[in-house]
């Protein structure tokens, strides 16, 4: 996993080494929680969203929870365990510690 930038835009690429012809973008701020994961297919056929991360909201209250406390929400068919990895190795790449976002516009919040 790693960090790729174009001038203005940023994301985080994900390379299988089992698979090369395996990539997912993760784009939107991880430090936020609010972020999207594609896969990118390396035949630039159309990308899909496969999972989501959100921050979670308190129903009875309609308050914003922690930063700690958010949803994954998975398309059918992606792998839980894969998508937590990716999640683990994005907090120590953009935990707490790390200001910055992965390129994130004002038309990406509002999902």
């Amino acid at each position: 996993m790693f960090r790729s930038s174009i001038i203005g835009r940023s994301s985080v690429l994900v390379q299988l080494h089992r698979d090369p012809t395996e990539e997912y973008q993760i784009e939107g701020s991880y430090s936020q929680r609010c972020c999207k994961i594609y896969n990118s297919p390396s035949d630039h056929s159309a990308r899909q969203c496969v999972a989501e991360i959100k921050r979670k909201v308190d129903p009875a209250t309609n308050v914003m929870l922690g930063k700690d406390v958010f949803w994954l929400s998975l398309q059918p068919g992606f792998d839980g365990a894969f998508a937590m990895g990716l999640i683990l190795i994005l907090d120590q790449m953009f935990g707490d510690d790390y200001d910055d976002d992965l390129g994130l516009t004002p038309s990406d919040s509002s999902s």
